[in-house]
């Protein structure tokens, strides 16, 4: 993208006066840029920058200026001298060749929705549903076997998402797939085979479907059934599915209030369905038909006196106790219905059928009809089920409580403490097991006998943008908050580990935004080789699940960690947590809420193994002005144990180890290990006090709030530090050695400073403007427009951004997300920039927010967060240590061996086959085998003793053990250790 015209600037003009003038031009220490330059205000109203037919232009004043835009990060600024036009004008022409080496990888990881799992079966796999795919899972080891995208999903700008999954009850191989959108496949599972071919049904909006087994003339087949929104008119449609095809579809209930949580029971005997308060039940009228257009079903409506959140079936066969009852009631089956309710009611219909026919007759009356009610859950039933012998209710919901109800006895067991909310619950076939979805992007499996975890899978459990809806805000609750503002998640990379990084998440979606805003108290480590999280740990308090409302009923707020940065070594991990009382909760007292303010700086010390946090020390209000001032930037230094922060107060303190000592005598941990102590070792003071004297500029200023960054050169001498506040804004040189500031520059900043880095002699500065300065030279290099509106609070806004330098590739990405006009969305660009030309190499849109950037550790390139839980990687395509994320088994191909299960008259293991003669050595002796054994085994099994398995496999729990392809060279290892016999 080339240069475009632009008017001459008048902040060149001056300094090239001051230049004629003098001679030589002059810096002052604080050098400020001259008022009306591009680069320290609005442009001026003759500046225009744009391009023509999609050409470029490019147009330089008497000063070498040159102004330039690229894509959408508007006007860019670039100050260079008059003898490096040539060599940029020559750059410009590359860039489309240069930006081709440059690679954005697919997202991985992503948000589990709030979907029923399945369960195979045999209970051997687990099939989840993601944004843009559906994927298979082991349950042995919960690793990742089969990715199956879905090419209708899985477009950048596409609202579509899958709403329903149903496993095949004719053909356990196959699982049906539902998208809002009207799309339905028909996919085997083991092979992804159908995923490519999706049926269309025409609706505004797919809201449910259930498969189900049914005999249509003399075969049976499984014939889906869907909840659909035609342009305000509700409808339950049977399809008539066909080798993939939808031949014919029918509706059999059409209203217009919505229409969802869909079952399909007894070859569909009956049809229930939820629409607001009500209880659809639809039962056949004709018991045999030849084409799908001849289902005909009768509905009944129940009224259930509240909104209705979830539902389940339960039919059986009705056993007849004696004739009387079999001549009543005949053979039609028993129909048992349990309802969640919005206002965490249970509701329990038992035996359904002849209620509602005795209600018909002449002999019912009105309240014939009373369901059984069941009352703990305080908010809304989020999923509710019925155990396989259908003596327990199963309910979860927020409280982090998974609950048993048990009929006979009317008593209640809990398993609480779970780590967020329960969304979903299946049962499995065989009832031996309980596989739950949690509200923080997880799925754990509990066996019913011993209610232990069999099996557990993590992926990205970061806050999600927007607050997704909850079933609990069906109702209007006191102190329901939600919030819409979009916050940077902290993250790094242990340079000791480049394989694991580390986020800062809640307690779930739900209770991490319930408060008055949003809260991040715990940090999860995720392992990139397989995507999924290994531990996740407390950083700040945690109240997740015992008494976390107050007396009025409001949720009580936990901590939120607003920085996290790694020792040069990894040995060190420094956070800062900060916590603020509701405005709310003193409002009857004096003084503001800020005046409660909560700041903690911490360090941690992190062990060489599992890479567990242990707290070292923590410091009360590090910046402490008669109140806590919160940290604006916390960096580490690269070359020793040294961490920088910088505060509201305009004090950058420097932090270090000491070894602690007790009466002169070194202290020593319970393993001999040296214990330390993090305390300030130097203060350094940006600015005098300018606290303002008046009371009601006191009261303001409590509600005002600046902005700063703080961050180290690569060889640790030199820290640089931005601080704005409401009297303007300034960077600092600081010789981290001596702290004295060597070098003070104004004009950079423009709005609020969201980062600053050294890379290599150059200054990049982030704000509402991206400005990079060169130290040695003393002059501007370029600078980029991040805002299209310089209305701060316009509708084009930038409303977040993110910077992160790889020094291996001596870049920087900048990312930037901004609301468009007139709408809700939000567009992200990530753009990689070199600090010696004003035109990114790359830039790329992304479809959600990018809320993270970190650059990559061991190789080069960096790792993009975005707001639906999705890992992107931007690297450079000649880079052959670029991260490489993690991938299905079936990917792997480990020596040929399939992932799939073997048949039993075949050996387990490739390597148990006969070896070759070449590799038989002098040492061995010939066997005789018996003919009846040779024509089995060609030679001896291997015996490994059960010990050695156990040390492989028990090391560590399934969600952390080694990644899959050393397990399996290990167990090769002794499988093929011993195949011949040597003589003696």
């Amino acid at each position: 993208m080339a240069p475009v015209p632009t008017a001459e600037d008048p902040g060149a003009n001056k300094r090239k006066r001051e230049v004629h003038e003098h001679g030589k031009r002059k810096r002052p220490k604080r050098h400020r840029l001259a008022n009306g330059a591009t680069v320290n205000g609005q442009p001026s109203q003759d500046a225009t920058t744009g391009q023509v037919n999609g050409s470029a232009a490019s147009s330089k004043d008497m000063d070498g200026t040159v102004v330039t835009t690229v894509g959408s990060f508007s006007p860019v600024v670039n100050k260079e001298k008059q003898r490096h036009q040539n060599r940029q004008n020559s750059d410009n022409q590359t860039l489309n060749d240069s930006s081709s080496t440059w690679k954005v990888s697919k997202p991985m990881g992503g948000r589990m929705l709030n979907i029923d799992p399945i369960l195979t079966e045999d209970e051997k796999y687990l099939i989840l549903a993601y944004n843009t795919s559906i994927q298979v899972y082991s349950a042995a080891d919960s690793l990742l076997v089969r990715k199956i995208p879905l090419p209708q999903l899985d477009k950048e700008n596409a609202r579509i998402q899958i709403v329903s999954i149903c496993l095949s009850p004719s053909l356990p191989n196959i699982v049906w797939v539902a998208s809002s959108a009207g799309h339905i496949w028909s996919i085997d599972w083991k092979n992804g085979d159908g995923a490519e071919t999706a049926m269309k049904l025409k609706c505004s909006l797919l809201c449910d479907m259930s498969v189900e087994r049914i005999k249509i003339g003399p075969e049976f087949r499984d014939v889906p059934f869907v909840s659909i929104d035609k342009h305000g008119d509700w409808q339950i449609v049977v399809c008539d599915v066909r080798n993939s095809q939808l031949k014919q579809f029918k509706a059999v209930l059409s209203q217009t209030r919505p229409i969802l949580d869909l079952r399909c029971v007894r070859n569909g005997y009956a049809i229930i369905a939820s629409s607001e308060r009500n209880i659809l039940l639809g039962l056949v009228r004709n018991t045999t038909f030849d084409a799908v257009s001849n289902l005909d079903h009768e509905f009944f409506t129940l009224d259930c006196g509240d909104e209705i959140t979830c539902l389940d079936v339960r039919v059986t066969d009705r056993i007849h106790l004696n004739r009387k009852s079999q001549r009543e009631a005949g053979d039609e089956p028993v129909v048992e219905l349990v309802i969640g309710c919005a206002r965490g009611a249970v509701l329990f219909y038992n035996d359904l059928l002849p209620q509602i026919r005795w209600l018909h007759s002449s002999k019912g009356h009105r309240n014939a009809l009373q369901p059984r009610k069941y009352h703990w859950h305080r908010k809304a039933v989020h999923s509710v089920k019925w155990s396989r012998d259908g003596n327990y209710i199963i309910s979860g919901g927020s409280e982090s409580t998974l609950v048993l109800w048990q009929l006979d006895t009317q008593k209640m067991d809990f398993l609480p403490h779970l780590s967020a909310t329960i969304e979903n619950i299946v049962v499995s076939k065989r009832g031996s097991a309980y596989v739950l979805h949690l509200d923080d992007n997880s799925v754990i499996v509990l066996s019913t006998a011993e209610m232990k975890p069999t099996t557990y899978i993590s992926g990205i459990q970061t806050l999600i943008h927007p607050q997704p809806l909850s079933k609990d805000d069906i109702v209007r609750r006191v102190g329901q908050h939600h919030s819409s503002k979009l916050l940077k998640t902290p993250a790094a990379i242990n340079p000791a580990d480049s394989s694991r990084i580390h986020f800062c998440v809640g307690n779930g979606q739900q209770i991490s935004h319930s408060g008055s805003g949003p809260s991040t108290p715990l940090i999860q480590t995720l392992d990139l080789t397989t995507m999924q999280g290994i531990s996740k740990q407390a950083l700040t308090r945690t109240n997740p699940t015992d008494n976390n409302l107050t007396a009025k009923g409001y949720a009580i707020t936990e901590p939120r960690i607003t920085g996290l940065a790694y020792s040069t070594d990894g040995k060190w991990l420094a956070t800062t947590d900060e916590w603020q009382p509701p405005t709310r909760d003193v409002s009857s007292l004096e003084g503001s809420s800020a005046e409660r303010r909560e700041v903690y700086l911490k360090f941690w010390a992190v062990s060489p193994g599992d890479q567990n946090l242990e707290l070292v020390s923590r410091i009360n209000a590090p910046h402490y002005t008669g109140r806590s001032e919160p940290i604006y930037g916390l960096a580490a230094d690269p070359n020793v144990h040294r961490f920088a922060t910088i505060g509201e107060d305009g004090v950058v303190r420097l932090w270090e180890p000491t070894v602690r000592q007790r009466d002169g005598v070194l202290v020593k941990g319970k393993f001999g290990r040296q214990l330390h102590s993090w305390a300030c070792s130097r203060t350094i003071y940006l600015q005098e006090n300018e606290e303002p004297v008046n009371p009601d500029a006191i009261a303001v200023k409590a509600f005002l709030r600046g902005s700063g960054a703080v961050a180290f050169s690569e060889d640790g001498s030199t820290l640089v530090c931005a601080i704005g506040t409401v009297h303007g804004s300034a960077i600092h040189v600081i010789d981290a050695e001596s702290g004295k500031i060597r070098n003070s520059i104004d004009g950079l900043v423009t709005g609020d400073i969201r980062d600053i880095r050294l890379l290599s002699s150059t200054l990049v500065v982030l704000s509402d403007r991206l400005m990079v300065y060169d130290l040695v030279s003393d002059e501007l290099l370029y600078g980029v427009q991040l805002r299209t509106n310089e209305d701060p609070h316009g509708p084009d806004a930038s409303i977040l951004t993110h910077m992160a330098v790889d020094y291996r590739t001596s870049t920087f990405a900048v990312a930037v997300s901004r609301t468009k006009p007139d709408s809700s969305r939000v567009a992200s660009e990530l753009a990689v920039f070199s600090p010696d030309r004003s035109e990114p190499e790359v830039v790329h849109r992304f479809p959600q927010p990018i809320v993270s950037v970190v650059a990559a550790v061991g190789s080069s390139g960096y790792l993009v967060l975005d707001a639906a839980a999705q890992l992107w990687s931007v690297s450079e395509g000649m880079d052959t240590k670029s991260l490489a994320f993690a991938q299905p088994l079936v990917d792997l191909n480990l020596d040929q061996v399939q992932t799939e299960e073997l048949h039993e008259d075949r050996p387990s293991l490739a390597l148990l086959n006969e070896l070759d003669d070449e590799s038989a050595s002098g040492d061995e002796m010939d066997v005789d085998i018996p003919a009846a054994a040779a024509d089995e085994d060609s030679a001896y099994p291997v015996v490994v003793p059960p010990q050695k398995l156990a040390e492989l496999f028990d090391t560590a729990p399934a969600f952390a053990m080694p990644p899959i392809e050393d397990m399996f060279y290990q167990v090769t290892k002794l499988f093929s250790s011993n195949s011949t016999v040597s003589a003696l």
